[in-house]
């Protein structure tokens, strides 16, 4: 098993937030959201998240997918609210 981040940030700020929180896993970015498009992973994100975007793509939002390459769970937040690590460690080993 092994755990990486996507996200719709530039590499360049995906970058900054590594070294500002410490991160040891790789972070991709997905400008154009072409890997959450392929998981389908929309809802309908605040206006602005559409007009930045051009998608419905929540953010924040946090998904484990399994090796079956299918969603196991799903958090949507909001840019306040963020699954911990405890939240997400306990996801992963209840669900993968």
């Amino acid at each position: 098993m092994f755990f990486i981040a996507i996200a719709s940030d530039s590499k360049n700020h995906l970058k900054e937030l590594s070294g500002k929180f410490g991160y040891t896993f790789p972070l991709v970015s997905d400008r154009g959201a072409r890997i959450a498009k392929k998981f389908d992973v929309y809802t309908f994100g605040s206006a602005i998240d559409i007009i930045y975007l051009k998608t419905k793509l929540a953010i924040p939002s946090t998904f484990l997918i399994g090796k079956e390459m299918k969603i196991a769970w799903r958090y949507i937040g909001t840019r306040e609210d963020r699954p911990s690590i405890k939240l997400l460690t306990e996801q992963i080993d209840k669900k993968l």
